[in-house]
């Protein structure tokens, strides 16, 4: 993709999640003329911009040769799911996320939107939920971040809580892998059963070094740890 189509691509996903570019500019914490520069591809997108811009929409893949009109699509869902669910947090309602697993793009949206008494409150969920899906969706969120406290805190319940941890290795053997939930279930409890090892172990190489999402890292290296006995057979 050229400069101008890769900053064409990052406009229309923020204009689909209905955020400006004064505030792109805050959550990214790069400058708003800079960024109207990439937008308007005077300057080159760099590899940290459209991470960032991903981080900010919960999505991936903005600076490949993709439709943008299918991102804004998926960037409009996520955003407007994320709100609902971070005024549900702000409110002090467990309940929309007790509902239903949330997205791996869903959660790190939803983690630019927290403030200090949200993230409080779902640290509370995680050790206190009684239902393991708000527990690994509170997981989840706190999982995207920033901060030290904040990613003990996830390592630590996913060591102890093997609800929270069998459902959350899961999403990541999904994500990771491209698999179905079923199949994905199968190969988080049986991971030497994969039949590609090699090239899994590749894939959750990269995800144990994101600096996206401490849950998966551990998932990842959880996994790479489990594989390092077929790997090379």
């Amino acid at each position: 993709m050229t400069a101008t189509t890769v900053g064409e691509a990052l406009r229309a996903a923020r204009d689909a999640a209905g955020i400006s570019l004064s505030m792109m500019a805050a959550r990214t914490h790069y400058s708003k003329p800079y960024l109207s520069m990439v937008e308007t591809g005077k300057r080159t997108a760099t590899t940290g911009v459209v991470t960032a811009y991903e981080r900010v929409l919960g999505i991936g893949q903005l600076g490949d040769d993709v439709d943008r009109f299918k991102v804004a699509s998926l960037v409009a869902e996520n955003t407007a799911l994320a709100t609902e669910l971070a005024a549900g947090i702000a409110g002090n309602d467990p309940g929309p996320l007790a509902t239903v697993q949330t997205t791996h793009g869903t959660d790190l949206v939803i983690a630019t939107l927290v403030d200090r008494g949200a993230v409080a409150r779902l640290r509370r969920w995680l050790d206190d939920g009684d239902d393991p899906v708000l527990r690994v969706n509170a997981a989840g969120i706190l999982a995207k971040v920033p901060g030290q406290f904040e990613a003990s805190h996830v390592t630590a319940v996913l060591g102890r809580d093997p609800d929270v941890r069998s459902r959350y290795m899961t999403a990541v053997v999904a994500r990771v892998c491209g698999l179905d939930w079923p199949v994905a279930a199968h190969f988080a409890e049986n991971p030497v059963g994969f039949p590609q090892p090699v090239l899994v172990a590749q894939r959750f190489a990269r995800e144990a070094v994101s600096d996206r999402d401490v849950g998966a890292r551990w998932c990842a290296a959880a996994m790479l740890k489990a594989l390092s006995s077929v790997i090379g057979r």
